[in-house]
């Protein structure tokens, strides 16, 4: 028997730091716009957590005009972060159910990630 599991997988901020060193790696804020004016991780790209699915869902050439990024490739790793984690959590859940098996949430998010806990 299959046994589902409702934890998604996460990154630390010290692997996502490590991983933006070697190279490009995709990083979705899925946090709302007023919360962007703290700041954001450089390199990311906002879209809503409710806007997930729908982003995830277009093909290269609209998701390239809507968010002006190249949509990331379902075998790559792509790490999502909100605030604290759990937004994050479900954006990295919907984009594993559309293929993205390789999605990671940011441990503790944006709040984690700035030195603010």
């Amino acid at each position: 028997m299959m046994r589902m599991s409702l934890a998604v997988s996460e990154i630390t901020c010290e692997d996502l730091e490590k991983m933006m060193v070697d190279g490009r790696v995709p990083i979705i804020d899925v946090r709302r716009p007023g919360e962007l004016e703290n700041g954001k991780i450089i390199g990311s790209i906002n879209i809503g957590v409710d806007k997930v699915k729908e982003a995830f869902s277009l093909d290269p050439e609209s998701f390239q005009k809507e968010f002006g990024a190249e949509k990331p490739n379902p075998q790559s790793t792509v790490v999502f972060y909100c605030q604290l984690g759990r937004r994050g959590a479900s954006a990295t859940s919907i984009a594993q159910e559309l293929g993205y098996t390789r999605a990671l949430n940011l441990k503790g998010g944006f709040q984690q990630w700035t030195g603010e806990d």
